[in-house]
């Protein structure tokens, strides 16, 4: 069970198209910083690549960032946690998962935190369910 510190952190995971557009990304920006996010997690950024100022922007305070590239015109993952709340032991990425396993620097509690984007091709679907499984049978940590 997590402490009620632990619980009581925020954390967003917000599924949108186009992380580039302005529109989209002044509202990630005001959210986290109205609801002093501690993680968020990002699908369908249709990005190949971010700049580390640019992701820097979206919050007063330091975030590490993990993420993986968009296929073609869809697709792409990007993990960020804040670096004052979490300390960030490792960083993983498959071709359907980013994660992060982190250690709260006040609880000292672990665990790993995974953003999972399935295929919308179902004839990937037992390939999408392996890379899972295997990242479950490595985990070290609590998952959320």
């Amino acid at each position: 069970m997590l402490s009620n510190e632990l619980a009581s952190n925020h954390s967003t995971h917000l599924e949108h198209s186009g992380f580039g557009n302005d529109g989209p990304k002044r509202q990630i920006k005001d959210y986290m910083r109205q609801e002093n996010v501690d993680i968020v997690g990002f699908q369908e950024t249709i990005k190949q690549d971010f700049q580390i100022s640019e992701l820097q922007g979206l919050s007063r305070h330091k975030f590490m960032w993990n993420w993986i590239p968009a296929s073609g015109h869809s697709g792409a993952i990007l993990l960020g946690v804040k670096e004052e709340t979490f300390e960030v032991e490792d960083m993983d990425h498959g071709e359907f998962f980013v994660s992060m396993s982190l250690t709260h620097r006040r609880s000292n509690l672990r665990w790993e935190v995974i953003i999972v984007y399935g295929p919308a091709d179902h004839s990937r679907s037992l390939a999408f369910l392996e890379e899972l499984k295997d990242k479950w049978s490595v985990a070290p940590y609590l998952w959320w």
